[in-house]
């Protein structure tokens, strides 16, 4: 798991407008309530939330029904909240009946295949035997509703697509988790918060965390890698908009009701592991600081555009081992 650090180059001094561009970026991140500031297109139905079983919205086009007929791969969608919502399904041959699931959100501007290319959780999937959905995001640009004053949406379609796939696949409700990248991992973290019920255990990437009133039903264990030279979602935060990374992960121990850390020690040469511990239900939060790292996925070996994280370990292997050692109670 541990491999050669390679350490992303200093950047050249930043300019005014491109510290405005960068803010703006980690407002949308973050899944701010920005209608007309971000020109994002309204979408043409109300608020209400309303499961998949019920009369969509009048112009909705209805869902082509999901056959899965075995191994495979699968472009689905859903009626879900009064819109047509998209998601790529990959079940591997290894998988086992019922299977775990892990449901990976893609970032601002992103697409299922992004993420998918990003966090290499097909070819885990295949190793290590679970099914894997990369949901799609809605508006324009693509985004997830991770702050809670832009409604329930989100959290209706993810539950909406947890029992389709239940139906059409064959899925543990014990084992299924959420990860996600930057707005895709505030996503993750939010299901901590409104579907604690449904999701086992969360995995963050380069995440801009939701603010407000977190209430869980239950402990959550939750694992996070964040790189300490993030140019989009700063480790330290950003103002009332971002928490600090530490301040987030620590108020989510302390949700968790840890009575022990945080303890650091070194898993490579870049990458420091924060552990709280001694948490009820074993709902362990777990934080990986990458030094230097920017706003990428460590083991990809690629660069988001906004600078790579690192190499020196492989995100969607250890988080995999997290996801494993945490179903749900």
């Amino acid at each position: 798991m541990v491999r050669t650090a390679r350490r992303p180059p200093s950047g050249p001094a930043v300019s005014p407008s491109r510290r405005r561009r960068r803010a703006v970026l980690a407002l949308l991140a973050a899944g701010a309530v920005l209608p007309a500031a971000c020109g994002g297109a309204r979408e043409a139905v109300t608020t209400t939330t309303m499961s998949s079983s019920t009369t969509t919205s009048v112009g909705v086009p209805a869902a082509r029904p999901l056959a899965v007929e075995g191994p495979g791969r699968y472009d689905g969608e859903v009626v879900s909240g009064g819109l047509l919502r998209r998601f790529v399904l990959v079940v591997p041959e290894s998988a086992p009946r019922p299977a775990p699931l892990v449901i990976v959100f893609h970032g601002f501007m992103g697409s299922p295949r992004d993420v998918e290319e990003l966090s290499g959780m097909t070819s885990l999937a295949e190793q290590e035997a679970f099914v894997v959905v990369y949901p799609e995001g809605s508006g324009l640009p693509r985004s997830w509703r991770s702050d809670p004053r832009r409604g329930d949406l989100d959290v209706v379609f993810i539950r909406d697509l947890v029992t389709l796939l239940g139906r059409a696949v064959g899925i543990d409700p014990r084992r299924v988790y959420a990860a996600g990248m930057s707005n895709g991992g505030g996503m993750a973290a939010r299901l901590a918060c409104d579907a604690s019920d449904l999701i086992a255990a969360v995995g963050t990437v380069a995440a801009a965390y939701p603010t407000g009133v977190c209430p869980p039903g239950r402990p959550v264990p939750v694992a996070a890698f964040h790189g300490t030279d993030d140019p989009i979602v700063p480790y330290q935060g950003w103002g009332l908009l971002l928490p600090a990374v530490e301040e987030w992960l620590g108020g989510w121990a302390g949700r968790n009701g840890c009575r022990a850390g945080p303890v650091a020690e070194s898993v490579a040469v870049d990458v420091t592991r924060s552990a709280w511990g001694d948490c009820p239900a074993s709902a362990d939060v777990v934080l990986y600081a990458v030094e230097g790292g920017r706003h990428g996925w460590p083991g990809s070996g690629r660069d988001t555009g906004w600078g790579a994280s690192t190499d020196s370990v492989d995100a969607s292997v250890m988080l995999w081992e997290f996801f494993t050692a945490h179903p749900l109670p």
